[in-house]
């Protein structure tokens, strides 16, 4: 192995060229090959999958909080496709009103579950909602995003 110089000319133009080294090392390293041990030739890397899928609301989402009722609020729903039709669930302190919502079988469409995209936007038509952490998409003062808000009081909403 052969080590080669960087030879720069002294009139500092753009142009150069590669020259031997003065001095050549010899190979100073050798490169070994890999072999499993005899007692690791059978054994593969362990894979690690989370217990739940992260995409899919938890099966009982309800918070338990020390030394206090669940706060039980009643969330009327209007199908924006038919406003005649109204579903009636509760929210019981779950994490967010997305899961609730989820948990009892009402379809919202979502994509990031923290308020970034927008796309689980609902239109509140009654009632109030505090958020856990401030949304960053766009929301106008008749909607809200259930991925990342809670009743503070009984809810009446229409989904897209």
């Amino acid at each position: 192995m052969s080590a080669a110089a960087l030879h720069m000319p002294e009139n500092k133009s753009d142009d150069f060229k590669l020259t031997p080294a003065a001095e050549s090392v010899g190979d100073q390293f050798e490169l070994e090959a890999l072999t499993p041990a005899a007692e690791d030739a059978g054994v593969q890397g362990e894979l690690y999958l989370p217990e739940t899928n992260p995409e899919q609301p938890d099966a009982d989402p309800q918070i338990e909080l020390e030394g206090m009722a669940k706060p039980v609020y009643a969330v009327e729903i209007q199908n924006s496709l038919n406003s005649d039709s109204t579903q009636a669930v509760q929210f019981q302190h779950a994490h967010t009103l997305l899961d609730s919502l989820e948990a009892q079988n009402v379809e919202v469409h979502y994509q990031c579950r923290e308020g970034y995209c927008g796309s689980c936007r609902v239109q509140l038509l009654e009632g109030e909602v505090h958020y856990n952490e401030e949304p960053m998409a766009w929301v106008n003062d008749d909607e809200i995003l259930p991925c990342c808000c809670i009743p503070k009081s009984d809810l009446k909403i229409k989904i897209d």
